[in-house]
């Protein structure tokens, strides 16, 4: 038996109305098969058929009991010596490292998974993946795919073939300008685009 550790990807879906989710996916199959699905709401055997013959990885938790809300941690209101002395050790690593900085194009084939906002002076080439949990700023064009978790992402353009998801949002490169420097942000639940 082999047993590895992963760390998955997911897009929660929820299902409002079968049209408009078989767009969504047929437009962005692309993009998602890079994900686990969790599908839920209105599903019926009719979109699992879909997804299982496109060869989506889904489980539909429609029926299921998971809870998808983030969990609150409780905070003690005095720490032990040994834990403070962890939690400032902790604090000054992160203050010597609060920025990846790539001064090279991320080549085809890599993959890149960053905690710290990320600062890419090349090209994203097609093949090559950037998972960031913060902010990104790439300032050459995205041919690969980019994921952005963070409060903004600025970018010199996307290609054809370039793929990127925001906040969970799957930006239409329709909505984007090359050879300009655009700064993408969430503001009120809602994806905005500016040049800078």
């Amino acid at each position: 038996m082999i047993i590895k550790q992963k760390n998955l990807r997911v897009f929660h879906i929820t299902v409002d109305d079968k049209k408009s989710f078989l767009e969504y996916i047929g437009k962005n199959k692309i993009i998602l098969m890079e994900f686990f699905l969790l599908v839920d709401g209105k599903v019926d055997m009719s979109i699992e058929k879909t997804l299982d013959e496109a060869g989506f990885c889904y489980k539909n938790i429609s029926t299921c009991r998971l809870r998808l809300s983030s969990v609150k941690k409780e905070v003690l209101k005095e720490k032990p010596k040994e834990e403070k002395k962890i939690e400032k050790t902790l604090e000054e690593s992160v203050e010597k490292e609060k920025l990846k900085v790539y001064e090279r194009p991320i080549r085809s084939g890599e993959e890149i998974n960053e905690e710290l906002p990320v600062v890419v002076f090349g090209r994203i080439n097609s093949g090559a993946k950037l998972f960031c949990t913060q902010s990104v700023s790439i300032y050459g064009i995205i041919d690969g795919l980019v994921q952005c978790d963070g409060e903004y992402i600025v970018l010199y353009g996307l290609s054809s073939r370039g793929n990127l998801i925001f906040n969970g949002e799957i930006i239409d490169r329709e909505f984007l300008q090359n050879d300009v420097l655009q700064k993408i942000t969430v503001i009120n639940s809602k994806v905005e685009i500016k040049e800078v």
